[in-house]
């Protein structure tokens, strides 16, 4: 299985323009925002203006470690007077256990969305267990895709989870369909049945793909052949680049997918870096350089060609280090544009030049509150277990499709508002932050909103809402009664469910 998994006996016709190797992610970083500052120039696009500190630092929490910051942090951050403090957390926030169980959720999400499904949510603690070990260990995306497509009950590598062979039924079919989907960026389902209509995929490539999975039983054996679905025409395993496989001397039941995952992850594989890249991407921004995430078809080009390409090179230079470029674009200077704005530019949105305001996941928004409350940051340890029954159930009701879906449902503003866990983290009685601030001898009326605007939203008050503050507490029934009710506002509202 070794040699199988290491060896690519074959090449692609795809290159990547020649572009000298980027040692670091702060080089990256510079590169990237060249080449969108020469981009908006020939578009006549002004960018927006970059975002303060409190904003940045609110934003990289959410992105990095799937939180708000603490109040300390907060105050830290803003003593902080290094010129490069930005980088700094940065850099110490993507190496922390934090980071790694978050980012875990999100690959979780991202290749194994049906893990949030009734069906299958069982199997989200294992997969992002694993996950999370891996980034840990620095191990290669490639390296941790090959595990995952290869692992199976009966001959898997110690620990290494068969998520994606439950999630799949174990079904040639379906494991074709995910395959391509999650570790490509290609949605080839409609094939399944008939050629695709916008694209140029065939309904033989779509089965030629789910060989790879059939075992070599009956009158396949000796060779990995499937039946097109509904008819006794049989095809064989072949790559979706029409590229044939170079199997090995000895064939065994699962050499199909082991052949299949190395040419997934090959270097030469035209869709396997771009997809990665696009899809980290997308998690800081919101949207993808291509979108639908699962079109990455020649009849679907980036709006920023040249750019996804850079991107795919430089992760495949760099051994496919997910760190590399999670802290290259996390530098980005495009990354720190504000979300503020006039009216809505599209041209602006499309090309970058201003941030997408994003809704927080379902995790996040649980987190966050618990941070705004006081309370320790939650899977800050990796021998801890990841999560709780009620952040998982809290998780499932207040999910987003996507990120760049900022706006929550009705019922989901109602149950936030008058939810039983609302009630318990603005209760000053319940609620660390809100006791200590209320009952804080040595701070002024003043400081105490200051404070609870620290926990909330990483920043102070403005003069507009200090006004309207002091107009509540006039006919609050009590400075107790006012923080209180100033807090569940806070908590309740668009900004804190956000990411901006």
């Amino acid at each position: 299985m070794t040699t199988i998994l290491r060896i690519i006996p074959w090449m692609l016709a795809v290159t990547f323009p020649a572009v000298a190797w980027t040692a670091t992610p702060l080089e990256l970083a510079k590169k990237i925002d060249d080449h969108l500052k020469a981009r908006w120039a020939l578009e006549r696009i002004t960018p927006a203006q970059l975002v303060d500190d409190d904003a940045f630092l609110r934003r990289i929490y959410l992105d990095l470690v799937g939180r708000i910051p603490t109040i300390a942090e907060v105050r830290d951050f803003r003593r902080d007077r290094s010129p490069d403090k930005r980088a700094q957390i940065i850099d110490r926030l993507s190496s922390t256990n934090g980071h790694y169980h978050f980012f875990a959720s999100v690959l979780r999400r991202d290749w194994f969305p049906q893990t949030d499904t009734p069906q299958f949510t069982n199997l989200a603690r294992e997969i992002e267990g694993w996950l999370a070990l891996k980034l840990k260990e620095a191990a290669p995306m490639d390296d941790m895709v090959r595990q995952l497509m290869v692992a199976s009950r009966s001959n898997s590598a110690p620990k290494t989870p068969t998520t994606f062979l439950t999630v799949s039924e174990n079904k040639p079919e379906m494991l074709a369909a995910n395959t391509t989907r999650a570790f490509l960026g290609l949605n080839l389902d409609c094939a399944q049945c008939h050629n695709h209509p916008f694209a140029h995929w065939k309904r033989t490539q779509f089965w030629e793909t789910a060989a790879f999975f059939t075992s070599l039983n009956g009158e396949s054996a000796g060779k990995f052949e499937i039946a097109l679905d509904g008819t006794k025409n049989l095809v064989s395993a072949r790559f979706l680049t029409e590229n044939s496989p170079v199997w090995p001397r000895k064939l065994d039941l699962y050499s199909g997918r082991q052949v299949l995952a190395a040419w997934v992850t090959a270097r030469e594989n035209p869709y396997f870096a771009k997809n990665a890249v696009n899809r980290v991407w997308a998690h800081f921004f919101g949207n993808g350089l291509v979108e639908p995430l699962d079109d990455l078809s020649d009849e679907n080009p980036s709006v920023l060609p040249e750019l996804l390409d850079l991107l795919a090179q430089e992760f495949v230079r760099s051994k496919f280090n997910v760190n590399f470029l999670i802290q290259s674009i996390a530098n980005t200077q495009v990354y720190q544009l504000t979300s503020k704005t006039v009216g809505t530019d599209r041209t602006k949105q499309q090309f970058f030049a201003l941030a997408t305001v994003r809704g927080l996941t379902g995790e996040q928004l649980y987190d966050s509150l618990h941070v705004a409350a006081g309370f320790p940051p939650e899977r800050d340890d990796l021998s801890k277990p990841l999560g709780a029954t009620n952040r998982q159930i809290f998780a499932a009701k207040f999910q987003v499709p996507r990120a760049n879906d900022a706006d929550r449902s009705i019922l989901q503003a109602l149950s936030l508002m008058n939810g039983s866990i609302t009630h318990k983290l603005t209760d000053r009685t319940t609620s660390p932050t809100l006791r200590a601030v209320v009952e804080a001898p040595f701070l002024d009326p003043p400081q105490k909103v200051e404070a609870l605007y620290l926990a909330a939203y990483g920043r102070m008050p403005t003069a507009k809402e200090i006004q309207l503050i002091k107009a509540h507490f006039s006919h609050a029934g009590g400075e107790k009664a006012a923080l209180s009710d100033l807090f569940w506002a806070l908590l309740n509202s668009s900004e804190f469910s956000t990411n901006h």
